[in-house]
């Protein structure tokens, strides 16, 4: 048995089901529901123990940095991309006629955090694409000596276009211009270098690529971006407590180069003890294997439909693609009720677009599957 077919077989829903739709959501392995059912099982009798419980947290946050290419130092536990990406914007200081970019692609995730700043005197640009698509000289012509940040999607949710983070990075670097990246349609599925990439900042929640439940997340920041951010909201961590020494009461860093000021009272350690297992899965599978693998399968699919005279809307071209496939069909709501009749299971986008994503729990018969369903609306 291949890797691949063994790690199929953790995932009880490819017996029935070809599921393109890890862009929404991952189907949860068995693996995963019973690590977050032993952590409330633990409750249940009475075995609550949050030293351990922090452990585990900490355990978990450096197998998410080494797989992410981070710090574990700089990796905060956050419910979802949304709050990391709140995280920063609010967290750093802004001066009335500072400006950042933010493309026109974006998921209401990365950008309503930047648009909320207009109200503190923060211009936000927004380029406009083309074909959904954009470059990263498309964004740069945008910047100019009042920058302060770039904030783009790894890969688009709508298109699956992924931005060259490596070059954006190393501008950005140049100009000491804060890059803040929405990772979560790529996190798991593709191999992640942040730090070598110059991301500052790289937020993700758990529960696509990474295969792990709703409501957890990361944020990883850089070290000159942690040691700029001051926190909205502020409560015990592991690092963060009450001073009470003196005779005024202090907030009390012990640390202030470790992410985990960024966090406040207890953790999602349900969540955490889900994401560990889906890790586990995913350091089986090893992610030089996973990343081959599903862009293999995304071309094939991509290039099927296209076969099939489809207008397919995400990228051709190899160093832009990634695991989603974006199509136009004249009736999307009808055309995704039959993929649902052929037990194929995907989404549609806010453009308008029939979206299939695939995970690497897919198969090429999945892509044979999808690719005879299509054949019902290819007219």
């Amino acid at each position: 048995m291949s890797w691949q077919d063994e790690f199929r077989e953790w995932f009880p829903i490819t017996r029935d089901k070809a599921y393109a739709n890890i862009a929404y959501t991952s189907p949860l392995a068995p693996k995963v529901a019973e690590g977050v059912a032993a952590f409330f099982d633990g409750i249940t009798h009475a075995r609550s123990d949050k030293p351990q419980w922090l452990r585990d947290a900490g355990a978990l946050r450096t197998r998410l940095a080494r797989l992410i290419g981070g710090d574990a130092r700089r990796l905060a536990f956050t419910k979802n991309t949304t709050e990391g990406l709140n995280t920063v914007a609010q967290g750093l200081s802004w001066q009335e006629g500072d400006n950042l970019v933010v493309d026109d692609q974006e998921h209401p995730t990365n950008a309503l955090p930047w648009l909320n700043l207009r109200r503190r005197g923060v211009q936000v640009r927004v380029p406009p694409s083309r074909a959904h698509r954009y470059t990263v000289d498309d964004l740069w012509r945008h910047v100019d000596a009042r920058t302060r940040l770039i904030a783009v999607s790894w890969v688009q949710y709508g298109s699956g276009l992924r931005t060259d983070i490596a070059e954006l990075g190393r501008r950005c670097a140049e100009r000491g211009i804060w890059l803040v990246v929405d990772g979560i349609q790529g996190a798991g599925l593709l191999r992640a270098e942040v730090d070598a990439w110059g991301v500052d900042a790289f937020a993700s929640g758990a529960h696509k690529g990474f295969l792990g439940p709703l409501g957890v997340g990361l944020l990883h920041v850089s070290p000159r971006l942690l040691d700029a951010l001051d926190p909205l909201y502020v409560g015990p961590s592991e690092v963060t407590t009450l001073d009470k020494t003196g005779l005024q009461w202090q907030v009390g860093v012990s640390d202030a180069g470790d992410a985990r000021r960024l966090e406040t009272g207890n953790l999602n350690y349900p969540g955490i003890a889900g994401w560990a297992a889906a890790l586990d899965l995913i350091e089986w599978a090893r992610p030089e294997r996973i990343e081959p693998w599903v862009l293999e399968l995304s071309t094939a699919l991509s290039d099927g439909l296209r076969a099939q005279g489809l207008q397919v809307v995400s990228p051709a071209d190899a160093a832009l693609r990634s695991t989603t496939t974006a199509l136009r069909v004249a009736d999307p709501a009808a055309a995704l009720a039959h993929l649902a009749r052929e037990g194929v299971v995907a989404s549609i986008v806010e453009y308008g677009y029939l979206r299939l994503s695939v995970g690497a729990y897919n198969n090429h018969g999945d892509i044979d599957r999808i690719l005879r369903a299509a054949r019902g609306f290819a007219a």
